[in-house]
């Protein structure tokens, strides 16, 4: 599969190189050219959605406007750094996961790189826990052991689902309440000015896009 990111005006290809605005739509193109859309507004479009019509973009209230751009120089510029695959150790599991909660194992790979760089022991200064770095009090809501490598990453396809869900599918409205709690992105009506979320936000859409380039 082939995962492309658009906005609202202009699809990956382009907005790579510009700023992004505060939704943004994934969507795998398979070889023989089918369209499945992973998360955005246009998440129940049909396969024949136009990919240049425009949508309402939601505004980043919170953001300053020199963090608005979503892709960073860096990750366009050193695409093949970012674009290891799922270790062999975890793909058939993450495999599974991505099909079980309907999200791009592109994703779910870019977000675990991200949190833990594939560190099942990876312990943050804040407590969070493995590979998806769960919070001790996050892992027993959703009921799984976050010390079990492959349990972890369940608590982390299962959380992050529920935020595209809470969020209508908007993507980084998603990423920035699994960084930062969902209660700081409804307050601030989008990603909250916070720089490590900013750049955790922007990060992962640069390895998304990195992802698509790879696969092109």
């Amino acid at each position: 599969m082939i995962l492309r990111t658009c906005t609202s005006t202009l699809a990956l290809a382009a907005s790579a190189l510009c700023a992004l605005p505060a939704q943004a739509d994934v969507l795998e193109i398979s070889p023989e050219g089918e369209v499945a859309w992973i998360a955005g507004p246009l998440v129940n479009a049909p396969a024949s959605v136009d990919m240049n019509a425009t949508t309402s973009a939601m505004p980043l209230a919170e953001v300053p406007l020199e963090a608005t751009s979503l892709v960073p120089d860096s990750a366009v510029a050193n695409a093949l750094e970012h674009s290891a695959a799922v270790p062999e150790a975890y793909a058939a599991h993450i495999a599974r996961l991505a099909e079980r909660f309907d999200l791009s194992p592109a994703l779910l790979e870019a977000v675990v790189w991200q949190e833990s760089r594939w560190r099942a022991d990876a312990v943050s200064p804040a407590g969070a826990r493995g590979l998806a770095q769960l919070m001790p009090g996050t892992a027993r809501d959703l009921g799984v052991d976050p010390d079990n490598p492959l349990a972890n990453l369940e608590g982390g396809a299962r959380y992050l689902r529920e935020q595209l869900d809470r969020f209508d599918g908007d993507l980084e409205k998603a990423l920035a309440a699994y960084n930062a709690g969902p209660g700081r992105v409804i307050r601030s009506g989008g990603i909250p000015r916070i720089r490590e979320t900013q750049v955790y936000v922007s990060s992962i859409m640069g390895r998304l896009a990195d992802h698509s380039r790879s696969s092109d």
